[in-house]
């Protein structure tokens, strides 16, 4: 009954909004629809590491419930398979000079910075318009994205591709969102999303004994070397903010920031060499993507640390941070 009213409600706010909602509202139904239970899935799966995969979701879930202290709901109870890349198609998009990203404004959501599609054309298009406007833009295939409870989320077939401990990070990410959520406040939910999941699904893995200390080392030295790689992109974002914000001529001005990419991109390459440079092709739009998903924020960071590791302390916490920012 709830579920029936919610989608109810959804569709009219759909007729409202035009075009687009009600192009997303058909693939929010089609997501829904389509899903079907997880017992049933792992049962017919036929692919045996996907098939782990997904036994290991409700015991994630569990976790996450009791120990992290998330929200229960009834997501990630259910599969929803599909051959594409990515559930939703993601967009974002700055102005050459400046930090300051593009937003969209939705009913009860509020501002956020970027915009999904469940059709890649449809975002291909759009990042096209933006482009052609003037904007730096940036398109990515996004594995899972939280209804924030107004619908049943479930696990998908991308959110599988890279692992048990993705998988696991990636749950946890989507559930913090469902359980704190500040309308219009888009960076504060993504870092605050990407610090839970990994300090929980570490914690998950360890509690439970499911990695060995050979992974677990594999798993930090990733984590240290994402660290080195956003401590330095951090740093040229503060260099692009003093020519953004300084008083040089616009051409001047896109003439330093195109240094400023190179010698980002020569670094990161020297660091990473297995990686194709066209891997660090940066524009603005790009760089507010690490800025909006630090893993590692020093506030949280600082929280944490007065919580002792304690996860409804934390909660009281991080309450407490927003009031005092008064975004509640």
């Amino acid at each position: 009954m709830k579920n029936s009213a919610l989608l109810l409600l959804f569709l009219a706010i759909i007729n409202l909004e035009g075009c687009y909602l009600l192009k997303q509202g058909a693939g929010q139904l089609d997501l829904r629809l389509s899903q079907v239970p997880l017992g049933k899935a792992i049962s017919e799966e036929k692919n045996a590491e996907h098939k782990a995969l997904l036994k290991t979701v409700p015991a994630v879930k569990q976790y996450a419930e009791s120990v992290l202290l998330l929200k229960k709901t009834d997501n990630y109870t259910s599969y929803y398979k599909t051959d594409k890349r990515g559930v939703s198609f993601i967009v974002t998009a700055a102005p050459k000079t400046s930090l300051k990203p593009y937003t969209w404004w939705f009913p009860v959501i509020g501002s956020v910075p970027y915009k999904g599609f469940f059709n890649e054309e449809d975002a291909l298009k759009l990042q096209k318009e933006l482009t052609q406007k003037g904007f730096d833009t940036y398109l990515w295939a996004a594995s899972a994205y939280s209804t924030l409870g107004w619908f049943n989320d479930p696990i998908t077939t991308p959110m599988l591709k890279k692992g048990r401990f993705n998988l696991a990070s990636t749950v946890i990410h989507e559930m913090v969102h469902t359980t704190k959520y500040i309308n219009g406040q888009g960076d504060f939910n993504e870092q605050l999303a990407s610090f839970v999941e990994v300090k929980g699904a570490i914690a998950f893995f360890k509690d439970n004994n499911l990695l060995t200390k050979d992974q677990l080392n594999r798993i930090e030295i990733s984590r240290k070397r994402n660290a080195e790689v956003t401590k330095l992109i951090q740093s040229y974002i503060g260099k692009l903010e003093e020519v953004y914000s300084s008083e040089m001529q616009k051409s001047q001005m896109l003439d330093e920031r195109e240094q400023i990419f190179e010698s980002l991109t020569g670094e990161l390459i020297k660091k990473n060499p297995q990686r194709k440079r066209e891997y660090w092709i940066f524009n603005n739009a790009r760089l507010l993507q690490y800025k909006r998903y630090q893993e590692d924020p020093l506030y949280l960071n600082e929280i944490w640390k007065k919580s002792q590791g304690n996860w409804g302390q934390f909660w009281q916490l991080v309450n407490k941070y927003t009031q005092d920012q008064g975004w509640e």
